[in-house]
């Protein structure tokens, strides 16, 4: 009986570990949309892969929007953003945000929620 209570116990332990691990993950607020931290990395990733400098690369993000959002490896989340106009401008700044993801984890950014 006391071994069957103990583990119940456990068991809801774990359950709730979990399920506030998983309701304090860490998202990123660009206008309107919302995206996870591991979506941005992705997207700086992306983004800083194909050439050395990082800092050029920014600089010409915003007109080469099209072949970012067009990319197959663009994580799903960023295809409503990649509809918008203003998208280069918006890929940047989450670019800018993937290279500081260590801030954002701490919240230091205020686009970044659920620490």
């Amino acid at each position: 009986m006391e071994s069957s209570r103990m583990r119940t116990v456990v068991c809801l332990s774990l359950f709730f570990i979990v399920c506030w691990q998983l309701s304090t993950a860490v998202t990123v607020k660009e206008g309107d949309f919302h995206f996870s931290l591991e979506s941005v990395k992705a997207l700086g990733a992306l983004v800083t892969a194909d050439d050395a400098s990082v800092k050029h690369e920014l600089q010409l993000l915003e007109a080469k929007a099209a072949a970012v959002c067009s990319h197959r490896d663009l994580p799903e989340d960023f295809k409503p953003l990649c509809l918008r106009k203003d998208a280069g401008a918006s890929l940047v700044r989450l670019v800018l945000l993937a290279a500081h993801s260590d801030d954002c984890e701490i919240c230091k950014f205020v686009a970044c929620t659920g620490c």
